[in-house]
Protein backbone atom coordinates (compact mmCIF):
# COMPACT_ATOMS: atom_id res chain seq x y z
CA UNK A 1 0.00 0.00 0.00
CA UNK A 2 1.01 3.59 -0.56
CA UNK A 3 2.53 5.52 2.31
CA UNK A 4 2.40 9.32 2.44
CA UNK A 5 5.84 10.84 3.02
CA UNK A 6 7.27 14.34 2.94
CA UNK A 7 10.20 13.53 0.65
CA UNK A 8 11.18 10.85 -1.84
CA UNK A 9 13.77 8.21 -0.94
CA UNK A 10 17.29 8.79 -2.23
CA UNK A 11 19.23 6.37 -4.39
CA UNK A 12 18.87 5.01 -7.89
CA UNK A 13 16.96 1.83 -6.90
CA UNK A 14 13.71 3.65 -6.15
CA UNK A 15 10.82 4.30 -8.50
CA UNK A 16 7.94 6.53 -7.46
CA UNK A 17 4.90 8.25 -8.87
CA UNK A 18 2.59 11.02 -7.80
CA UNK A 19 -0.49 9.74 -5.96
CA UNK A 20 -3.51 11.25 -7.66
CA UNK A 21 -6.40 10.99 -5.20
CA UNK A 22 -9.42 10.77 -7.46
CA UNK A 23 -11.76 8.33 -9.15
CA UNK A 24 -10.39 5.52 -11.30
CA UNK A 25 -12.20 5.61 -14.62
CA UNK A 26 -12.38 3.72 -17.88
CA UNK A 27 -13.55 5.74 -20.86
CA UNK A 28 -14.78 3.78 -23.86
CA UNK A 29 -14.98 5.50 -27.25
CA UNK A 30 -17.02 4.11 -30.14
CA UNK A 31 -18.96 5.68 -33.01
CA UNK A 32 -18.07 9.22 -31.91
CA UNK A 33 -19.41 8.75 -28.37
CA UNK A 34 -17.47 8.38 -25.11
CA UNK A 35 -18.80 6.63 -22.01
CA UNK A 36 -17.19 7.00 -18.58
CA UNK A 37 -17.26 3.90 -16.37
CA UNK A 38 -16.21 3.45 -12.74
CA UNK A 39 -13.96 0.51 -11.91
CA UNK A 40 -17.07 -1.37 -10.75
CA UNK A 41 -18.74 -0.77 -14.12
CA UNK A 42 -21.16 2.04 -13.25
CA UNK A 43 -21.86 4.51 -16.05
CA UNK A 44 -20.79 7.91 -14.71
CA UNK A 45 -20.84 9.76 -18.01
CA UNK A 46 -23.41 12.22 -16.64
CA UNK A 47 -21.10 13.08 -13.71
CA UNK A 48 -18.14 13.68 -16.04
CA UNK A 49 -19.90 14.89 -19.20
CA UNK A 50 -17.24 17.50 -20.02
CA UNK A 51 -14.53 14.84 -19.96
CA UNK A 52 -16.64 12.46 -22.08
CA UNK A 53 -17.29 15.21 -24.62
CA UNK A 54 -13.58 16.07 -24.85
CA UNK A 55 -12.56 12.44 -25.28
CA UNK A 56 -15.26 11.89 -27.92
CA UNK A 57 -13.61 14.61 -30.05
CA UNK A 58 -10.29 12.74 -30.22
CA UNK A 59 -9.40 11.48 -33.71
CA UNK A 60 -10.05 7.79 -32.97
CA UNK A 61 -12.72 5.36 -34.13
CA UNK A 62 -12.55 3.18 -31.03
CA UNK A 63 -10.44 3.42 -27.89
CA UNK A 64 -10.36 2.53 -24.21
CA UNK A 65 -8.72 4.94 -21.78
CA UNK A 66 -7.78 3.86 -18.26
CA UNK A 67 -6.93 6.60 -15.80
CA UNK A 68 -7.72 8.70 -12.78
CA UNK A 69 -10.10 11.67 -12.75
CA UNK A 70 -8.70 14.29 -10.40
CA UNK A 71 -9.62 17.77 -9.18
CA UNK A 72 -6.96 20.17 -7.97
CA UNK A 73 -7.02 22.71 -5.15
CA UNK A 74 -4.07 25.02 -4.63
CA UNK A 75 -2.10 23.02 -7.21
CA UNK A 76 -2.54 19.66 -5.48
CA UNK A 77 -4.95 16.79 -6.02
CA UNK A 78 -7.89 17.16 -3.62
CA UNK A 79 -10.54 14.46 -3.32
CA UNK A 80 -13.00 16.71 -1.45
CA UNK A 81 -12.93 19.19 -4.34
CA UNK A 82 -13.66 16.36 -6.77
CA UNK A 83 -16.58 15.10 -4.67
CA UNK A 84 -17.99 18.62 -4.43
CA UNK A 85 -17.68 19.11 -8.20
CA UNK A 86 -19.73 16.03 -9.06
CA UNK A 87 -22.27 16.46 -6.27
CA UNK A 88 -23.73 19.61 -7.81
Amino acid sequence: LCTLVDSVPTGSQWLHEVKYDGYRALIAVAKGKATVFTRSGLDWTDKFQAIADAVARLPVETALFDGEIVAFKDGRPDFSTLKDAIAS
